[in-house]
């Protein structure tokens, strides 16, 4: 959703804009976005739709307008607590980035820290975003009651100190004849300001126009004793002195000291406006042969191009979910698919794992450092909070045409945050479950290699003469890998580093069920510790499921299978079933449907057995707790908590 109040109100989700119809609920509305996040007491509320006196029907009123504007909100959005009630009165909920008022409080800040720092570019890039939020006067067309006129009158004071902000930051770099003619219409509009005065003469002096200066100075003068009856401050008398003799000014009047506005939220400072982005590349080597993914990577890049050539700024953003099992190559995939797109996302391309299946996931903050850190903010100047976090991220990445790649995600809530507003950006995720509750473009679930992409990846690792030589060594080797490029890869490597070695012997070492994940390590790449991470996402009642199947389980595993034999309840059967299809764990059978049959992949097979769920600690009673309902927490959730008991 996209909220605006610099200006008249606007609304808008899905690309549209929402109608909000009559002034009082435009009111109700408006009162309610000055306020967000905030409970507003039914009182005020009244007080502001009713500007010249309540009518009887007042609190009635009210509750059927926020009953109406949740409705309207919820054709567009479905967040449930967007709109809430509370005791004595109401709160609206907006995420980072879709307010602009806070965007453009954050960019405000911002720039007053760059503009500390000495970085005039950046301060000027920030200020001016900032000032460009603005589409008129706020929520302008409606009328409110004093406390919300009084605040819409701090904002308009707040619009004026940033475009201020803004002119000095244009001085410092030596702009002064562009900001000529704003200062003349400001200083007209404004003329008892002597700050801007002073910006007025700073600009025509150094733009070599003394006598204007000098003339601007007496007008200032003229205005300030006909008016309050005082003469001009310091700042405007060493000014005059300045352009008097001759002297060098300086390239900005010192600013009036910056107090940030009650309620704004503290911002970042943005990359240099000289780079806005830093055209980095932050992808990781993509893998020298990456076979069977043609398909995959052709989709991707037609995408990519329809998004890069949107001339509509507020078009959303596109993205991509990419699962599969352990092993089947979705971050190479995803790294393949970049690169060829880096011509199509030309600002940046940026690349973040998670980690979800190492043991240690990082947290959606950290990644966020790290992305903020890559587009040109300055580590010391990255805000702790959360939500301003997200909100300079959304205002730096605004406008750009980016690519975030963003790896091995646990769950949807990790990427949400980090889903660029709208814009010609486009976002690759990859985890090993289907992310089905993140709002995506297209969802790819890639799948192992064929039997002829299989052969020709261990051709290319091994030589295609030794696969020639060996075809039904080759498919048995092949086979065995159960086709995943991870485990080919290792397999391959290993005969690579033994050119005598017949591949037949590697086929019947990998055909050996209790040795064949010992025989699929190499280096720091191994298939056991990845299906382990995932294992461990599990919830005790599939693991116990899932071990139970792979020591005795039929070589079929249907609903039924788990009913029957494994004596579990059809809502526990069907949730298990669920979680170890999610988790692949089980796949379904080519000629089945979904629910019709799965059979377990042999390398998890091998893995149960051979583990045999080594760490878990087995309930005594096992009946009773197979029949619990699945615990349907999310793994970072559950990583979050434990965290939190540890640190208390």
């Amino acid at each position: 959703m996209e909220f605006r109040v610099l200006g008249s109100l606007e609304v808008r989700g899905a690309g549209r804009l929402l109608p909000i119809r009559g002034s009082r609920r435009r009111a109700l509305l408006t009162t309610l976005l000055l306020h967000a996040g905030r409970v507003v007491p039914v009182g005020s509320l009244t007080q502001a739709v009713w500007p010249d006196g309540q009518p009887n029907s007042a609190l009635a009123n009210i509750r059927t307008y926020v009953y109406e504007l949740r409705r309207q909100l919820q054709l567009f959005d479905d967040a449930e607590d967007r709109l809430t009630s509370h005791p004595g009165g109401y709160r609206l909920t907006v995420g980072a980035g879709e307010l602009d008022l806070f965007n453009f409080r954050a960019l405000v800040t911002a720039g007053h820290r760059v503009m500390r720092h000495g970085d005039h570019h950046g301060a000027a890039e920030c200020f001016g975003r900032a000032v460009r939020t603005w589409r008129g006067r706020p929520a302008e067309g409606l009328e409110f009651g004093q406390s919300v006129a009084a605040m819409l009158a701090c904002l308009e004071e707040e619009h004026w100190s940033a475009t201020s902000a803004w002119i000095d930051a244009q001085l410092a770099l030596g702009r002064h004849e562009q900001v000529i003619p704003m200062l003349r219409e400001t200083a007209a509009r404004r003329p008892l300001c002597e700050h801007t005065w002073a910006q007025l003469m700073t600009a025509l002096g150094s733009a070599g126009r003394t006598a204007e200066a000098l003339a601007a100075y007496q007008q200032a003068r003229r205005v300030l004793v006909d008016e309050i009856a005082v003469e001009p401050g310091a700042e405007l008398r060493r000014l005059h002195s300045a352009v008097l003799e001759g002297r060098s000014l300086d390239s900005a009047p010192p600013a009036p000291p910056h107090r940030a506005a009650p309620g704004a939220v503290p911002g970042t400072p943005l990359p240099p406006a000289a780079q806005p982005v830093r055209a980095s590349c932050d992808l990781p080597p993509r893998l020298p042969t990456l076979v069977g993914r043609e398909d995959v990577l052709d989709e991707l890049r037609r995408l990519g191009e329809r998004q890069s050539a949107s001339v509509d700024d507020q078009a959303s953003v596109a993205v991509v979910a990419v699962s599969g099992p352990v092993g089947v190559g979705k971050t190479a995939t995803a790294v393949a698919a970049a690169y060829g797109m880096r011509q199509l996302f030309p600002d940046a391309q940026l690349f973040a794992t998670f980690g979800a299946m190492t043991g240690t996931p990082r947290r959606t903050g950290e990644v966020m450092v790290e992305l903020l850190g890559a587009l040109g903010v300055p580590q010391q100047a990255i805000p702790s909070g959360d939500y301003q976090r997200e909100a300079l991220y959304r205002a730096v990445i605004a406008g750009r045409r980016i690519l975030v790649v963003l790896d091995d995600v646990a769950d949807a809530a990790q990427v949400r945050p980090l889903i660029p507003g709208a814009g010609r950006c486009a976002v690759l995720v990859t985890s090993r479950p289907p992310l089905v509750d993140l709002d995506v473009d297209r969802r790819l679930c890639l799948s192992p290699l064929s039997n002829g992409q299989s052969l020709q990846l261990l051709a290319d690792l091994v030589g295609r003469a030794r696969v020639e030589a060996e075809p039904g060594a080759a498919a048995r080797i092949a086979e065995a890998c159960e086709r995943l490029p991870l485990a080919l890869r290792i397999a391959g490597g290993r005969l690579a580093a033994q050119p005598t070695s017949p591949l037949a012997a590697m086929a019947r070492r990998l055909e050996n069920e209790p040795g064949r994940l010992d025989e699929l390590t190499l280096g720091d790449l191994s298939v056991s510790p990845r299906i382990a991470q995932s294992y461990r996402t599990l919830d005790p009642v599939t693991r116990s499921v899932f071990r139970r199947l792979a020591a005795d389980g039929p070589p079929t595993v249907t609903l039924r299978t788990l009913r029957d034999r494994l004596a579990l309840s059809e809502p526990v059967a069907d949730r298990v079933l669920e979680e170890l299809v999610r988790h692949h764990f089980l796949v379904p059978l080519a000629e089945a449907s979904p629910r019709g049959g799965h059979r377990m992949p042999r390398l998890c097979r091998a893995y149960a057995r051979v583990s045999g769920g080594s760490g878990d600690q087995r309930p005594s009673h096992h009946g009773a707790v197979m029949n619990r309902p699945v615990n349907r927490s999310r793994p970072a959730d559950r990583a979050g908590a434990d965290s939190g008991r540890q640190s208390w």
